[in-house]
């Protein structure tokens, strides 16, 4: 689970990077068909408007990887805890994965960050559920 918020931290900063600096990434606009002067053209505070979402959302989700990290460091392990993890993954990954497809933004390129940090996030909580389930029943048997 450490591995996994690291991770995390290192993708919302990278997205953020990203949201103020160059904005787009190839697909994006390919994706629109259209170039960022084009979209300049239509309003001069479009591009800023998507820069400020691209660094929000970057933020935001290094936030939640500090947050699983943090978790993962402090928390005692328990049913609870794992529920909460399992949630939380299923609402994040889920959401920030479904809407590309509700939008038709289905780029196997753009989108394989994403699924492997949706993979790379399940895996890490079967690890941290098995693992505990087995050193909780080592310790009962004790």
């Amino acid at each position: 689970m450490m591995a996994t918020g690291a991770g995390m931290m290192v993708a919302g900063a990278a997205i953020l990077f990203l949201g103020t600096t160059d904005v787009f990434v190839a697909e994006d606009l390919a994706y629109m068909g259209l170039t960022r002067e084009m979209l300049n053209s239509v309003n001069p505070r479009l591009v800023p408007l998507i820069a400020h979402d691209r660094a929000g959302f970057g933020g935001g989700l290094a936030t939640a990887g500090l947050l699983v990290s943090l978790c993962a460091w402090y928390a005692r392990p328990s049913r609870a805890f794992h529920q909460a993890i399992l949630l939380s993954g299923v609402c994040g990954f889920g959401c920030a994965i479904g809407v590309h497809y509700f939008e038709g933004y289905t780029n196997p390129v753009h989108l394989a960050p994403a699924f492997a940090g949706a993979v790379l996030y399940a895996a890490s909580l079967i690890c941290e559920t098995v693992g505990t389930r087995r050193m909780s029943r080592s310790n009962d048997s004790s």
